[in-house]
């Protein structure tokens, strides 16, 4: 009897599980789950081209001829004196590494990787990147306005630690931190999506996203581009984007498992 009823659940398991996981799952851009996911995408990369639009094309009409925000508080000039670099160009270029390449490899990565066991394994790697991508590429925006408002004056303009560079329309754009928004942000996206899917990599993808955020915010600071209250502010920019938007759009993915009880088995989740 016993045997029976534990062949019965068994039994039970796998029908749930075929259910829950299709053997032959449609394409991910098929029925209305694909057209949410088509729809988002096109958001999130029309998003992207207006973060660049801005960098290039409308960089001279956005950025701040003259410094509205130029002097340095006691805090952000003695972090300052403390951390900045000898070869702060060498600072600058592994920030734009670690900013541009490093976190967002290897958090797409890392929840790409944690997502190895999914049926419908390409559709899964696009629902975990799509609220990641969109925290980064929202939260990019929003920076662009703060620094266009804010007009402040980064610290190797207002040190003149180099006599001989030419001024730029980047000059005044110190507050906040983009690089520091952005790594946090995929940092904080990602290591949301790994605790909703429940994902065992979900340690090291906090672990790794945060290390490298905060080193990139150290480098901006050793580089001379950032003070201490500029990556600060990014950092907490990324860290809410990273949390409010996914949630926001709806894009959060929802986590189902299927848990062995002694009565047999649950669906347990967020719906």
């Amino acid at each position: 009897m016993i045997a029976y009823a534990h062949t019965v659940r068994w039994l039970a398991l796998l029908v749930i599980v075929s259910f829950a996981h299709p053997a032959h799952a449609e394409p991910w851009y098929a029925g209305d789950a694909g057209k949410r996911r088509i729809i988002r995408l096109a958001a999130v990369t029309g998003a992207g081209g207006l973060y660049l639009a801005s960098e290039t094309v409308f960089k001279d009409a956005l950025s701040p001829d003259h410094c509205r925000w130029c002097a340095a508080n006691s805090l952000d000039s003695s972090v300052r004196d403390a951390l900045v670099w000898g070869d702060r160009q060498r600072a600058q270029t592994i920030s734009n590494i670690t900013g541009y390449f490093g976190a967002p490899i290897a958090m797409l990565g890392l929840t790409a990787l944690a997502s190895s066991g999914a049926d419908d394994r390409t559709a899964r790697i696009i629902d975990d990147a799509i609220p990641i991508l969109e925290s980064v590429a929202y939260s990019q925006l929003v920076v662009q306005a703060i620094k266009s408002a804010a007009g402040r004056q980064r610290p190797e303009v207002h040190y003149n630690t180099d006599p001989n560079r030419t001024p730029t329309q980047d000059d005044n754009a110190s507050f906040l931190s983009g690089h520091s928004a952005l790594t946090f942000g995929f940092a904080a996206a990602a290591g949301f999506v790994a605790h909703r899917r429940g994902y065992g990599l979900e340690p090291v993808i906090w672990a790794t996203g945060l290390t490298l955020a905060a080193s990139t915010a150290y480098l901006r600071i050793a580089g001379d581009k950032h003070y201490f209250t500029d990556v600060t502010a990014g950092g907490a920019l990324g860290v809410l984007a990273g949390y409010a938007i996914p949630r926001l759009t709806g894009s959060l993915p929802d986590s189902v498992a299927l848990t062995p009880t002694p009565n047999g088995v649950a669906l347990v989740g967020s719906f």
